[in-house]
């Protein structure tokens, strides 16, 4: 037996227990997702909208145009519509499955920000598994996590991008390049080109973060970049071709420029200051970086001298300073960059590890800020009279869910300051922390914010006809409510009547009053915190036109 083949047996045993544990960071947080899932019901406005995008087509609309309420829908690419309806054709049509499509993503980051974690530092295997734990017990990356949303897929594609960036720095050939344009043609696929503010900084930088001496050669390394993109470019073309010719003229004009002008130079949502993100960095980094271990341990001095670090630094600060640009902000927008920073602070803490520094970081005690915060907040909507607007709305959490909740927070704090428990109580802090919140806020999301109760009532007049009394309907209903037909806005009373008229034995939904008709109102529903009203239209006696000269809107 040779030396090389004892070395690499040895190379393999010490790999399986990484293996793993990485295994194991990956079904612990698939297990708190889906309580968490399971916690709560379809949240509008998002969850709603992109489930019922993904209903209309699976009900016949375009494959290649994604619809909502029959009119196509630019804001987002079709990948996530088609792995739902991928899903639905395996396990049906259910809510469940649908939404545990984006945390499958999720768990994939899992794995690959320990993939690339181990191809950052390969002698430093406790890093790799450490980094796929802080990872999957990150307060912000397991609340969006949990959601449907297009962010974990975004992600994916990133972490799949960097591996390929990081092959080709170290004399890979042109297939990698070719990966790294699969990766961002998943991307634009998954939540359009803004994947690439995440990737193109890393890969435009080179020159700033790969060692002097052995960096590739520029012309060589820019021709790749340019391969990637070209590569992309085919990729995503398959889709968008056929996508823009069939689209129509808005859904053109909307895809190419309206959505990004939109959202980056003048935001038409969530427009928020430039230090935006710069104000949210304790929320983006909680609870692994609450820690004056792991804050020291990111000393600049460890960046001058690491190549991969400097690849870390390039990425994460490349996309904090052009996200902190562009008109539009959320949270989410930086999860792939949640996925870096667990790299890095698993580095710094395994290199205090070594060099003896500390080993884990100390108890989590200033983490705590945000459950007790949270268990507060939440704990004073019980009390009808230090917040009586809540109350009104349904708001107030019963008794049950209180003590619940003060139970999870108890543990918790017992765990945190048990002398032994130092990193379990880390583990610990944020998957606690959200299953603390989830089980307080369930009976109230289901009262309040479900919006089956509403949509199958609603359903039952389809036949007939449904309008909403709202300039735009944003797809709360369709697909809880299973609908097939198109529901109208009405923009006022008005639009209304004439409506009324023509859908005799329909449904109108309103949260306004209208005044002067004849609309029946046969139910109330609490949706989102206010009141909806059924209105029926009546058989009427007479003639539309007789009716209209009835009233003010002749």
């Amino acid at each position: 037996m040779t030396i090389s083949h004892v070395h690499g047996t040895a190379s393999r045993t010490r790999s399986f227990p990484i293996v793993m544990s990485v295994a194991t960071a990956a079904v612990t947080f698939s297990l708190v997702v889906l309580a968490l899932v399971l916690l709560r019901p379809v949240l509008p406005i998002d969850e709603t909208r992109y489930l019922s995008v993904a209903w209309e087509m699976w009900n016949g609309s375009s494959p290649i145009v994604p619809h909502l309420n029959g009119e196509p829908y630019s804001h987002k690419p079709p990948l996530l519509f088609w792995l739902i309806n991928l899903v639905w054709g395996l396990f049906g049509t259910g809510s469940i499955a649908a939404r545990m499509v984006p945390p499958a993503f999720a768990v994939l980051c899992i794995m690959l920000t320990a993939k690339l974690s181990r191809t950052l530092w390969p002698d430093e295997r406790n890093s790799s598994a450490m980094s796929a734990w802080i990872l999957a017990t990150s307060g912000t990356f397991l609340l969006y996590g949990s959601l449907t949303m297009f962010d974990t897929m975004l992600a994916a594609a990133t972490l799949a991008a960097m591996l390929g960036i990081l092959q080709a720095r170290r004399g890979g050939a042109w297939h990698h390049w070719l990966a790294v344009g699969a990766a961002i043609a998943f991307g634009v696929l998954a939540k359009g080109p803004v994947i690439l503010l995440h990737v193109m900084p890393v890969a435009l930088t080179m020159p700033l973060w790969a060692d002097r001496r052995t960096r590739p050669a520029l012309r060589t390394w820019y021709a790749g970049v340019g391969l990637a993109i070209l590569a992309a470019l085919a990729i995503v073309s398959v889709w968008l071709v056929p996508a823009l010719l069939t689209g129509g003229s808005e859904y053109r004009y909307d895809i190419l420029w309206r959505q990004h002008e939109g959202r980056m130079v003048a935001a038409f949502a969530h427009n928020q200051p430039m230090w935006f993100y710069l104000a949210a960095l304790p929320l983006l980094t909680w609870p692994w970086a609450w820690s004056r271990q792991v804050l020291a341990a990111l000393a600049p001095t460890r960046f001058v001298r690491d190549e991969s670090l400097r690849f870390c630094a390039a990425w994460i600060l490349g996309a904090f300073l052009l996200f902190s640009l562009v008109s539009g902000k959320q949270l989410h927008y930086l999860l792939p960059e949640i996925c870096g920073l667990a790299i890095v602070i698993a580095n710094a803490v395994y290199a205090a590890d070594r060099v003896g520094t500390g080993s884990s970081p100390a108890r989590p005690v200033a983490a705590l800020v945000i459950p007790v915060g949270l268990f507060i907040s939440l704990a004073l909507t019980k009390s009808a009279w230090l917040v009586p607007a809540m109350a009104s709305k349904g708001l107030s959490l019963p008794g049950t869910a209180l003590l619940s909740g003060a139970a999870i927070l108890t543990l918790l704090v017992i765990v945190v300051v048990h002398r032994d428990a130092r990193i379990t109580g880390w583990l610990l802090t944020a998957p606690a922390t959200m299953l603390m919140v989830h089980v307080m806020a369930s009976p109230v999301l289901h009262n309040t914010y479900d919006p089956a109760p509403i949509s199958q009532h609603v359903a039952t007049y389809e036949e007939a006809g449904i309008a909403l009394f709202e300039d735009e309907y944003r797809g709360e209903f369709t697909y809880a409510g299973r609908l097939r037909q198109p529901i109208t806005p009405l923009a006022d009373e008005a639009a209304v009547h004439v409506w009324s008229l023509g859908h005799p034995g329909g449904l109108l939904i309103s949260r306004r009053t209208i005044e002067g008709t004849w609309l029946v109102s046969v139910a109330s529903y609490k949706f989102r915190g206010r009141t909806y009203q059924l209105l029926e239209v009546p058989d009427l006696e007479c003639t539309p036109e007789e009716a209209l000269r009835m009233t003010k809107y002749e």
